[in-house]
């Protein structure tokens, strides 16, 4: 009897599947470091303003999987009789797939709040890249023995892989990760603004020459993953349209926002108490200590097991101390957290800058009694990075890299990439000037004297 394909079932793409062949894909599902994704939610703290925002990351990693698995098969259909090409395609198309899916095995709890904690915390695909190349986990021992290189896994993931074409699949303006999640989140989230076409999209994805010369004056590997000129440009302005909506409606909503904000001063509370004479509440599990008083810099172990049923479980004990001194700042956080009781109040700004460093010093010389708790919350969010069409008369080199890393691409009938910007009045305002975005501050009631004299500080002057 032959072999049959696993098959997992999923509200997005319907089956993903995989084929006889790609047994190593099952192996890494099956590694406690993929499996640990199971425990971390897609979208952090949105299902206290959307319930039923409740999916993972591993849901996430899956579809991105199949997304990177539609897309090669439609280039190895379109160039697989073409070569070199082709046969570059097969031959690393496992790379590909490995990359897909654990490009978000670095993620810490609650996804995106946890980068913005702590430094050490920042930088989610460099934790990824340890996870993939790592000794202490167990992903570099199932590469090797299907042989698949695991440094060229981490360098797909860290946008260094010699192939572009290849690593764009993964990590680019139409990788396989923004195609996924802007719409599993829309489906999660029960909203509409990020459904687009992504049967299209994939039907127009193609290959086009777009030659750079990297610092040493050297033209680098050409061929960029594009979509068809006549049929894709649409379906691209689509995709940002969609992002954009995402962007402003769900990622950056105002409640998701405020509890956001919540959650990190009662981390760095934590953290802060972790490295006193006090410490955390007795009961506080030992990787949590860890966790907090190295903020989060911790070895592998440690970074398995600490996900969001432990983070809930240590703030559950916090929530149920005694009012001890120490303590009471990090018992309020964290018993409203759990009971969704909205602690922190909020005000929005004009979101400019000079108004942002101005309000962070004003509020930092409150001094370290109040340091957690307020949360400035400022970004000037854009969702396209359009090079400006000014500097490719200006600065030609600079204007080609800027296209090089940023840009969504098309292929002519002639087989060049050309910025799809540059035929699109729907992108140039999308990724035109800056957008103001917005200036959050949120704090804690007893800080309501403080601000109100600091804004009206700052309005005055």
């Amino acid at each position: 009897m032959p072999n049959r394909p696993r098959v997992f079932r999923d509200p997005i793409h319907g089956l993903i599947r995989i084929e006889p062949g790609d047994e190593f894909l099952m192996d890494l599902i099956d590694s406690q470091e993929f499996q640990r994704l199971r425990r971390i939610r897609q979208l952090g703290v949105s299902h206290l303003t959307y319930p039923g925002a409740e999916h993972t990351r591993f849901n996430h990693s899956l579809g991105v999987l199949h997304v990177a698995q539609r897309t090669l098969e439609m280039l190895e259909r379109r160039y697989g009789d073409s070569g070199s090409v082709g046969q570059l395609i097969r031959e690393k198309s496992r790379i590909v797939k490995a990359a897909a899916l654990l490009h978000d095995t670095g993620h810490g709890p609650f996804s995106h709040l946890m980068e913005r904690a702590f430094p050490s915390t920042a930088d989610h695909e460099k934790r990824s890249q340890d996870v993939i190349v790592g000794s202490e986990s167990s992903i570099p021992a199932i590469l090797d023995r299907h042989g698949i290189e695991a440094e060229s896994v981490a360098d797909i993931v860290g946008k260094r892989f010699k192939h572009r074409f290849l690593q764009d699949i993964v990590s680019s303006q139409l990788d396989a990760d923004r195609m996924d999640y802007l719409l599993r989140d829309a489906y999660f989230t029960g909203v509409r603004y990020g459904i687009y076409d992504l049967e299209w999209l994939i039907n127009a994805m193609c290959l086009g020459d777009f030659p750079i010369t990297d610092e040493n004056g050297e033209v680098t590997d050409t061929l960029r993953l594009c979509l068809d000129t006549k049929r894709g440009l649409h379906s691209a302005e689509q995709l940002l349209m969609a992002r954009q909506h995402m962007s402003l409606q769900v990622y950056y909503h105002k409640t998701t926002r405020r509890w956001e904000a919540h959650l990190l001063c009662l981390f760095r509370e934590a953290a802060r108490l972790a490295r006193t004479e006090e410490g955390l509440p007795d009961g506080t599990p030992s990787s949590v200590v860890d966790y907090f008083s190295e903020r989060g810099a911790v070895p592998h172990e440690i970074f398995l097991r600490v996900d969001e049923p432990l983070l809930l479980a240590a703030s559950s004990i916090w929530a149920s101390v005694c009012d001890s001194a120490p303590h009471v700042l990090l018992k309020q956080l964290a018993s409203t957290y759990l009971a969704r009781r909205k602690l922190f109040a909020f005000v929005e700004i004009t979101p400019k800058a000079t108004v942002e460093a101005d309000l962070r010093s004003g509020l930092e010389d409150l001094g370290p009694e109040h340091e957690n708790r307020w949360e400035l919350d400022y970004s000037a969010f854009t969702a396209y990075k359009m090079p400006s069409l000014k500097s490719k008369e200006e600065d030609p080199d600079g204007y080609a890299q800027s296209v090089a890393s940023n840009a969504i691409l098309l292929a002519d009938e002639d087989g060049k990439a050309i910025p799809a910007h540059e035929f699109s009045p729907i992108l140039q305002t999308l990724g035109g000037a800056e957008k103001p975005g917005f200036l959050r501050l949120f704090f804690h009631p007893d800080l309501q004297k403080h601000v109100d004299g600091l804004l009206n500080e700052l309005t005055l002057s």
